[in-house]
């Protein structure tokens, strides 16, 4: 988890460390990249890290504890798809789904794999400032964290 601590703007109060979640859900038979939940891992603890909460973030969201990404793919788009926000108050969650376009065929090899994740981080990048959240630190760590992810077979399900 993140070691920052911030504070509710003119209160005092402590907020709690925003702790972004990435994760999976295919709707589509036979429409999914092979990433692992080690990938999920990973690259959530990674994009933890390089955002905190921001005043316009807190001013909206401020009970919210998690900022949910699923991934998902559809065969029938060209470009990405974002849909979200939906916030759940009950577990403090704003969650935001992440439609990646999809040929419909399995990765030939790991090159497959960059476009849908340069896809993915831009999105990230998109819902990030959409919540008025600094994703500079993204933006400039995307290539490398791409290139860790394709570089590590165990970011990659086998099947």
């Amino acid at each position: 988890m993140n070691e920052f601590v911030s504070f509710w703007i003119g209160t005092g109060k402590e907020l709690q460390p925003m702790k972004i979640v990435v994760s999976q859900i295919y709707i589509e038979a036979g429409v999914t990249y092979p990433f692992s939940h080690i990938f999920q891992k990973w690259l959530s603890d990674e994009l933890t890290k390089r955002v905190q909460p921001s005043p316009a973030f807190v001013g909206v969201y401020s009970e919210v504890s998690k900022l949910i990404c699923r991934m998902s793919a559809k065969s029938t788009i060209t470009e990405p798809s974002i849909r979200g926000p939906t916030v759940f108050k009950r577990v403090k969650d704003v969650e935001f789904t992440i439609f990646l376009p999809h040929d419909g065929h399995p990765p030939k090899g790991l090159d497959d794999l960059r476009r849908p994740l340069k896809l993915l981080l831009e999105s990230i990048v998109a819902v990030l400032q959409s919540l008025g959240l600094d994703a500079s630190q993204v933006v400039k760590d995307s290539p490398d964290l791409i290139e860790h992810i394709i570089s590590n077979p165990a970011m990659i399900s086998v099947t």
